[in-house]
């Protein structure tokens, strides 16, 4: 009978401290991919994704596109300018919350006023595999994703290439 008191108590201990450390990760693993996938069913969101095969006939039409896109694998853009207050407000918390995150590293932010502009970044060595850039303002919430294994050199000119962060 104590036996089974006791045996009892430490499966239910066990269970315990596994379903601890499982929420625990759940809670603090956040990335880019997750608000997307998050958000984009938002009432009035564009949602938008271009993958390899699209990237690759692009760079086949536009020269221009193939030198500046040199790396990149897909993009994912995410526009919620006509989505609600609330909806806005809780994409800059998740945001907010990313800069944060350890496995991103910050390497552009720029504020002005309520405008601000957010670069980050996942290293994989000498590359970058993704990269984050996010504009939130009074009139435009854009976050896009870019994905791929893009040298150092192309990286100043894909963050300040104003024309990503708009969808007409």
């Amino acid at each position: 009978m104590k036996e089974r008191f006791i045996n009892r108590m430490m499966k239910t201990a066990t269970m315990l401290m596994l379903s601890v450390i499982v929420m625990s990760c759940g809670m603090f693993y956040h990335n880019a991919d997750d608000i997307i996938n998050d958000m984009r069913d938002a009432r009035h969101a564009q949602y938008v994704n271009v993958g390899s095969g699209l990237l690759g006939l692009g760079r086949l039409i536009s020269p221009t596109l193939s030198e500046a896109a040199l790396g990149i694998t897909s993009v994912q853009v995410l526009d919620l300018s006509k989505c609600s207050v609330g909806d806005r407000e809780k994409f800059r918390k998740r945001v907010m919350n990313l800069t944060k995150n350890r496995s991103y590293e910050e390497i552009v932010t720029k504020q002005a006023g309520y405008d601000t502009r957010t670069a980050l970044i996942r290293r994989d060595g000498q590359y970058v595999s993704e990269m984050v850039l996010v504009n939130a303002s009074d009139m435009t919430d854009v976050m896009v994703l870019i994905f791929g294994h893009i040298n150092l050199e192309n990286l100043e000119r894909i963050i300040n290439d104003q024309s990503i962060y708009t969808i007409k």
